[in-house]
This record gives C-alpha cells, structure tokens and sequence, in this order.
C-alpha cells in the first residue's frame, strides 16, 4: 500500500537548543531549594527603564488600535531613522524600516525575501544556532565556514574567499557566542567581497551598543545592499518583548511587505508604542553596559588563575566563549556535572559550532553584579579543584 503519510516534514527536523534542556534542568533544581547561579541564558538581568513601564501604564488607558502596519507604526520607525542618524550618520528613508516580532521574525523575512529553497547561505563559526536551523526549515542549504584548527574560536571574515559560489552571507558584529567585534577594514572587506560576488549580506547587528573598546560601526555605513537586523532584547533591555527591526535592501522591500502582512500581520500594539520610550533613555541603557563591563573584568579575572582554561576576552556582546579540550569532557558532559555539583548554569558550545563546539562553553555574564560575583567565584574554585 501507498503511504501517503510523511509527518513530520523534514524541514522541521532542526536541531534543539541544548541550552533549553540545561535551563528545565537548573529550574528543576531550584524548585528543590538548590542555589542556582545563571550564565546560560543571552538575556538583560536588569529591568526594562521605567520610562517605558510607565507608557505601558498610560497606554492601557487608551483605545489603541489593535492591528498597526504590517511595517511597524510611522512614529517608531521614525524614532529607528533618527537613532541611525545620530549614532552611525546614516540617513534612512524610514520605508526601509520594518518592525518586527522580535529578530527572529526579521531574519525569516528576510531569509524568504532573499533566498529560493536550495540556494546557499554561509555562517561563520561559531555562529547562533537559529540563522542555521532556520535556513533549513526554509530548505535552504547552509554553508559552514568554519575557523582554523589552531584559532578554533576566532572567526576570519577571509576565509569565506573559498567559497565565492554563495548566494547569502550572515555575520553577527559583536558576535554570539565569542564576543568577538569586527574592525573597520573586516566590515568594508566583506561588505566588498560580498557586492564583488553578487552575495546578498545580513547583519546582525543585535548586540550594537555593548562594545567594550571602540564602538562598531553598521555595516550600512559601507554601503546599503545589505540586510541589517536589530531588536530592542539586547541594548535596550526589552527582552520578552518580542520587538526587533529590520533595515531591507530597496529592490526587496516590497516582497518584504507582502511577506510580513501574510506570515505576522503586525508586530504588538503595545510593544511598538511603549518602545518609542527606549529612545529617550540612551543613557540609562550605556550605564546598564558598564555594569557588564565589571563583570566582564571580575571574570577575566578570576578564568586568568584556571591554566586548563582558554579564551579570549570579548570585545563586544556579553559572552565568554571559553575552550576546555583539557578538561576530556565533552561541554555537554562537563555542562551537566557543573550544574549538578555546584548549581552553574552554562552553554555547550554545540549550539554554536558543529566541528568545534564539543570542546568550548559559553558563558553569560548579563547578570547583576552581585550575583555573578558569586558565581564566578563558586565555578573557578570547581574549576581549579577538578
């Protein structure tokens, strides 16, 4: 007999998030009473400004609209406009901004408007797990452009000359996981590179703003045919909010629009208006990231007295990405046995990086002071008994 039957596709057979099983794990154990310290998740510990909790306060008052624009409301996408101008000197057409659920949302429309089913897109390692199972569940054919045995955490931008044949490139500046911010010369290279070749780019510039040295610029800055993805989760401490944007290439902008009206109608009322607030507190978001920048010198710190432990400081983002080959365990076994002895949360690098990723954690340090304080400390002193 004919089975008719395929269920599931095999679009939908992506790769889970191993950082999701070791936070069902740890909130687990917290319900026990156990003391859990969070490096896992790439979140803001420190709450959204109360600017904009008041506007959320004010607006429930009022009878807003329940659609907006399928391109985000005129006002905020104003607001985006202005906030290019004033930071990178970029003038916007605000048309060529879209409001989205969140970058996820941005990254799938732009993943559709750009690429038919087998086309190639390249990611550099280690890289967001998202941007590839994405791209296959869009049975779009990912090209793994993976770094060099002896610098295993540190992405080369010229390494993707091996493969000139791409149709889509996405970077992420600051990276996720490795903290790693791209110079100047890196983004006009690959920016470039990627016009020379015909290669549609996508930026992800989530993590704009928690720069530790000098401040990164767009890649719009190099040119305009390029994707760039935003979201207010990151810099502007609205995670949860499911609020991004996304800057789109003029010829896509159109498909882009029908795209959005059919696959998410709009982005929420509520969220849209309360973020046009965000703006007004610029410098409440830049003292929020000179509290990552002590805990990113406490934890340089304390990993400098583990000789087993490799890393680089990150230079933007809030991540360690720390490599423990000398440990001979895997980072989901070493992972597990942290959490389970001393109630540390961490990442295996397997999210991150298919070749390498089994010999790295990453570490989140977007925590209030105070407790990764605590943290470090209680996971060096493991660390240095092991």
């Amino acid at each position: 007999m004919n089975n008719k039957f395929y269920f599931p596709s095999i679009r939908s057979n992506v790769d889970s998030f191993y950082v999701m099983s070791l936070l069902s794990k740890a909130s687990n154990l917290e319900k026990k009473g156990k003391e859990i310290f969070h490096f896992e998740l790439g979140e803001p510990q420190i709450s959204t400004p109360q600017p904009i909790i008041s506007e959320i306060k004010s607006l429930l008052k009022l009878n807003l609209p329940g659609y907006t624009p399928s391109n985000g409301i005129e006002k905020l996408r104003l607001k985006v406009s202005n906030f290019y101008f004033n930071k990178y000197k970029i003038d916007l057409n605000p048309d060529q901004i879209f409001i989205t659920n969140g970058s996820s949302g941005a990254f799938l429309l732009s993943f559709i408007s750009a690429f038919d089913p087998g086309k190639k897109v390249g990611i550099f390692n280690p890289v967001y797990p998202a941007y590839r199972n994405i791209l296959k569940s869009l049975s779009i054919e990912v090209v793994e452009i993976s770094s060099s045995d002896a610098c295993k955490d540190i992405i080369n931008l010229k390494d993707v000359e091996k493969f000139r044949n791409l149709d889509g490139l996405i970077i992420s500046n600051p990276n996720n996981p490795n903290g790693q911010v791209f110079a100047n010369k890196e983004l006009k290279y690959i920016y470039d590179f990627c016009e020379k070749n015909k290669i549609m780019l996508i930026v992800d510039e989530i993590y704009h703003g928690i720069e530790y040295q000098q401040r990164s610029k767009s890649i719009l800055n190099f040119g305009s045919n390029a994707f760039v993805i935003n979201s207010f989760s990151k810099y502007f401490c609205m995670p949860g909010w499911r609020l991004g944007w996304a800057v789109v290439p003029k010829k896509l902008q159109d498909n882009f629009l029908k795209l959005s009206q059919n696959l998410f109608i709009s982005t929420g009322n509520i969220s849209q208006y309360s973020a046009l607030k965000a703006f007004d507190c610029i410098d409440y978001f830049d003292r929020i990231v000179n509290s990552y920048r002590v805990n990113r010198k406490l934890i340089t710190k304390e990993l400098k007295k583990i000789k087993k432990i490799k890393f680089n400081e990150p230079m933007g983002a809030f991540y360690f990405y720390l490599n423990i080959e000398d440990f001979k365990l895997n980072s989901i076994e070493l992972s597990n046995k942290i959490l389970n002895e001393i109630g540390v949360v961490v990442t295996p690098g397997n999210d991150f990086d298919k070749i390498y990723g089994s010999q790295f954690i990453r570490l989140a340090f977007s925590g209030n002071n105070k407790n990764v304080a605590q943290g470090i400390r209680k996971l060096t002193q493991w660390f240095e008994n092991y």
